[in-house]
């Protein structure tokens, strides 16, 4: 297993642009949650703390795609460097106000620029992979491996959100977001060689991504995931706060993406046969019904063990979409079509994580389960559509991303 995995990074550069991006989107996990963190610290209530993760989770909705259709045309450098200046000034706005008891409507507008400009990094990071495996069986182990990067970002960023926010300054989380997005930033803009080349001057602009068979039923199949995503950890952190345990909230969103790593880690060593169209329904199907299980939760300890067994859906859901864009979208507007489907679970996210928060103060924890079950059931039911959009062939109307320069390598 560790072979097939270590293979991917004999590709020059790949350990460095890979590192990088770890760095960079290490905050994916930690500033959501932290705010629910913050606010719930304050209020003592989740019904704004759900409101305002939504508003920086809604913030990139018009902002991954409008920056990644930037980064595909000029190229990620020039937009590294003055997006994440944005990020950073805005995250540390919305601290010092947070410091100061500000109104919460205030509170609303900087954590929405911050979301709208924080670059989509998985989708550059992804971009890079397919520059360098391009054709080559290495690149959907190299998308399993950011799959499973994502999750162990997900294990350690609610974990260290939590143990800030429960044993130090709530609002610290954001400045320790900020410092990691800055070294992230900083490492990424200096890999060049690795850097998908901008489209020339003068070149025809393609059509968006979006447009293209398949991409709206799988972006949707992406607002279902988010949504889900939003309604199990903001319920789970209300479950652990209702049963009085709140600091073990940080635990069972950790043994949430434990489980997504661990599945991520087994699918990316095996060679599929099947189509990636037939393995995402499947997927899908299997992401849907799983968080059932949350309804057999009855002490924040049972409930670790479930969302461990619900994360084992996720990573291959996800992996399976991403090579499923590669396929469905032109090379020229890869990064575009990745940020399309994060953009799905990034309005996924941020409309469940306005709704449940209030559903949770209302009716308790468990109202909230139904509501991530029943959004899980609907990404099964997007699956079966997607893979009837596109047929049971193996691609899309597009091929990969051209010859690989790394293509000799044995």
């Amino acid at each position: 297993m560790l072979s097939t995995y270590r293979a991917v990074f004999r590709a020059p550069g790949s350990a460095a642009f890979a590192s990088a991006g770890f760095v960079m989107r290490m905050p994916i996990a930690m500033f959501p949650i932290g705010l629910v963190l913050i606010v719930s610290a304050r209020t003592g209530h989740y019904g704004f703390a759900g409101i305002l993760s939504g508003a920086y989770i809604l913030g990139a909705v018009p902002g991954n795609p409008l920056l990644a259709r930037v980064v595909d045309r000029f190229g990620q450098r020039r937009v590294l460097i003055p997006a994440t200046i944005t990020t950073l000034v805005a995250s540390i706005v919305l601290a010092v106000l947070l410091t100061t008891n500000a109104p919460d409507w205030v509170l609303v507008v900087p954590a929405f620029v911050a979301g709208f400009s924080y670059l989509s990094v998985g989708s550059l990071i992804r971009a890079r992979w397919s520059l360098v495996w391009a054709g080559r069986p290495e690149l959907s182990t190299a998308y399993s491996l950011e799959s499973v990067l994502d999750e162990v970002i997900f294990v350690i960023g609610p974990v260290l959100a939590t143990l800030i926010a429960t044993t130090l300054d709530p609002v610290l989380v954001l400045y320790v977001i900020c410092v990691f997005i800055g070294i992230g930033a900083l490492w990424l803009a200096r890999l060049r060689s690795t850097e998908p080349p901008p489209h020339p001057v003068g070149t025809p602009a393609h059509r968006s991504a979006i447009h293209e068979r398949g991409m709206g039923a799988l972006t949707a199949a992406g607002i279902g995931m988010g949504a889900t995503f939003a309604c199990a950890e903001i319920t789970m952190v209300a479950f652990c706060s209702q049963h009085g345990h709140r600091a073990l909230s940080g635990l069972c969103l950790a043994m949430f993406a434990l489980g997504s790593a661990v599945s991520g880690t087994v699918y990316g060593v095996r060679r599929w046969r099947s189509s990636v169209q037939q393995r995402f329904a499947l997927q899908a199907c299997i992401f849907g019904v799983l968080p059932m299980l949350f309804l057999a939760a009855f002490s924040v300890p049972a409930l670790a063990v479930c969302a461990f067994v619900v994360g084992l859906g996720i990573a291959p859901t996800l992996i399976t979409a991403f090579g499923l864009i590669e396929r469905i979208v032109p090379a020229g507007a890869l990064t575009e079509g990745l940020s399309w489907f994060l953009t799905g679970l990034n309005i996924g996210y941020g409309a469940g994580s306005a709704v449940v928060g209030g559903i949770a103060d209302a009716h308790g924890a468990r109202s909230g389960f139904v509501v991530a079950i029943g959004a899980a059931l609907v990404t099964g039911a997007l699956g079966l559509l997607v893979r009837r959009r596109l047929g049971a062939s193996e691609g899309g109307g597009h091929t990969p991303v051209g010859p690989s320069e790394h293509a000799a390598l044995p």
